[in-house]
């Protein structure tokens, strides 16, 4: 049977890529979202391409590191301690592919993929005619003193075996490059990097040109997926409407809230979520040309329409907990020790959920138990990164088409059995939390 008709769980920049590439194809495409688009975790990121990206959250140093990062309530990587019983499933897992073995596995399958992630994205544009919405600005990342970047030798090393371009630079090209730096011991500027001035307005502009196209938008949350003989059946939301799926394929984006859902077509995602903050500072008094990572203090920051953001912070504490606004608030104070120059007397908070899984690989493919079903999820830090690219999988596995490169990496694992197995949070808004 041909699929005409494809139903996108998930308005984030996953969800609206995946739809965009099907209605370039003449597809008819529907989109199920109780939030705007791009409202959640697609909202709140540094806005960063990281082309070179090969380097997954976990490396070996946490192996024997794992105790402080679990215990330092205020560190930038933390798992909050009532949730630890219900993260240690994913705990177990993250640590085992920190192993270095795992890490070159999995460093080799991200940058199998993020090598595509810009070109994707200027052939995205183009077509949209928005090209002045990314920039080519490269990025930068500062260590402080002779300890991190000591530290980072292992992440360098890794990003070089994959052929990453990178600069070493002293503290007079960074300052050179960013005069409102303060004093740094050294800096890697990655030239290839490129960067948005507002990730929430390249997803309205990405739902705007798909409305023009004929896609379709539900604001509805959808609850589960009803699977009968093998195949989606309908979508069964949270308001009682059933959303029906004959003859239609659906595509399961839903960003941290993927996994019931995922579940329910038969694919097994060890998916948690990691909270995510930032805080964008109005009248900075500095402004940067590029993305800036603060590696000792763990957080991007990044101009973006005048206003500074900053973004970053690991938190394992699910999706119910209250926000930790002092994890946003200390982000500010080690922004004020990096950039001395630094006005900072008032600034917005945002927490989002960012979809991840333990081994920092995507989930992406074809569910193999029930046909015309598809998971697009587990991006973690990279969802922007890999929007485009991630569109154009779905899109050609939906459409029968090769693929230019290898998807078994990021396949998603059958589930042993279907239906009233699901495990995970229930299927709900994601809020932008002010």
């Amino acid at each position: 049977m041909t699929v005409r008709r494809v139903v996108v769980i998930g308005t984030g920049v996953i969800g609206l890529n995946v739809g965009l590439r099907l209605l370039a194809q003449g597809m008819q495409v529907e989109f199920v979202d109780p939030s705007a688009p791009g409202s959640g975790c697609s909202h709140g990121n540094a806005g960063v391409i990281a082309v070179d990206a090969a380097v997954p959250i976990g490396m070996p140093s946490m192996l024997t590191g794992a105790a402080g990062f679990l215990l330092r309530q205020q560190g930038p990587i933390v798992v909050k301690p009532a949730y630890f019983v219900k993260a240690l499933p994913w705990l177990i897992r993250f640590l085992l592919a920190c192993r270095p073995h795992r890490v070159e596995q999995i460093s080799r399958a991200l940058h199998s993929i993020a090598r595509f992630a810009l070109e994707d994205y200027e052939r995205l544009f183009c077509e949209l005619r928005i090209e002045d919405d990314i920039r080519r600005t490269g990025a930068l990342m500062l260590y402080h003193s002779p300890a991190s970047f000591a530290g980072a030798q292992a992440a360098i090393g890794l990003r070089r075996r994959r052929g990453a371009n990178i600069e070493i630079l002293d503290e007079r090209h960074v300052r050179d490059m960013e005069p409102d730096v303060g004093p740094v011991h050294k800096g890697l500027y990655f030239p290839d990097y490129a960067s948005l001035d507002s990730p929430a307005l390249l997803c309205r502009r990405l739902a705007d040109r798909a409305t023009e196209l004929g896609a379709a938008f539900h604001r509805v949350a959808a609850d589960s997926i009803a699977v009968a003989h093998g195949r989606p059946r309908a979508i069964r939301c949270d308001d009682g409407r059933e959303l029906s799926l004959d003859d239609a394929a659906v595509v399961v984006a839903a960003g941290a809230f993927s996994r019931r859902l995922a579940a329910d077509v038969g694919c097994d995602i060890p998916l948690d979520t990691e909270r995510g903050y930032h805080v964008e500072i109005e009248n900075p008094g500095i402004r940067f040309s590029r993305p800036v990572l603060v590696s000792d203090g763990a957080f991007f920051a990044s101009t973006m329409q005048g206003r500074l953001r900053l973004a970053g912070t690991v938190e394992i504490a699910g999706l119910e907990r209250s926000p930790d606004w002092r994890r946003a608030d200390a982000m500010v104070e080690r922004a004020r020790a990096a950039f001395p120059r630094l006005r900072a007397a008032q600034w917005t908070r945002w927490m989002g959920f960012r979809p991840s899984v333990p081994h920092s690989l995507p989930v992406i493919g074809a569910s193999t138990v029930v046909s015309n079903a598809y998971v697009a999820c587990g991006h973690g830090h990279l969802g922007m990164t890999l929007g485009a690219v991630t569109g154009a999988l779905v899109a050609d596995a939906i459409l029968g088409r090769e693929p230019k490169l290898d998807p078994r990496p990021f396949a998603p694992r059958a589930m042993r059995a279907v239906g009233g197995a699901r495990t995970g949070p229930k299927a709900q808004p994601a809020p932008a939390i002010r």
